[in-house]
């Protein structure tokens, strides 16, 4: 499922230069799929901020993500709950021959996303946003004990009864050289 609905129309701040307008956003999605990983969401995702036109035809777009989801712990595997808390910063402008995916750039290297008719189109970049700034590794606790080679019983419960100190016999001179 895609981000979608989160549109700032501009029509009342168009034509007044420094004028800005005041928008938040509640919107539920499930899931989002990318490069064969999926994000769960646990709740709607939030997002707020404030659209701004700057002159020219350019409006800059300031704000805050706020989402909740649930991914598994990266070594013990239990769910667990990720926060996002994120700020964000685009530039939009009228007239504009890009597109969402390719944007713009201007003389001094700020990229400018296309205005759709009077609308500011949010969908694709909050969703990258999110898909950017989500944790490589999630950890249910910092001193997550992972789970067992053998046997796979998650070591954060308790022990398990395998032997531990079996070593790859490719690393017993390190093991002789480390126990010196």
């Amino acid at each position: 499922m895609k981000v979608n609905h989160l549109q700032i129309n501009i029509s009342e701040i168009k034509n007044k230069v420094g004028a800005s307008l005041e928008f938040e956003f509640e919107e539920k999605i499930d899931k989002i799929e990318y490069k064969k990983e999926t994000l769960r969401f646990t709740e709607p995702i939030k997002v707020m901020g404030r659209a701004t036109n700057l002159g020219k035809k350019i409006y800059l777009v300031e704000g805050n993500i706020r989402a909740s989801l649930e991914d598994n712990c990266y070594r013990c595997l239990e769910i667990t709950p990720v926060l996002l808390d994120l700020n964000f910063s685009f530039r939009f402008g009228e007239n504009i021959k890009s597109s969402l995916e390719e944007p713009y750039l201007d003389e001094n290297g700020n990229e400018i996303f296309p205005i759709i008719g009077e609308n500011i189109d949010l969908d694709l970049l909050i969703e990258n946003e999110i898909i950017l700034n989500y944790p490589t590794k999630i950890l249910c606790s910092p001193d997550c004990k992972g789970i067992c080679e053998k046997c796979g019983k998650n070591l954060n419960e308790g022990d398990c009864s395998c032997k531990r100190g079996a070593i790859d016999p490719r690393l017993s001179a390190l093991e002789k050289f480390y126990n010196r």
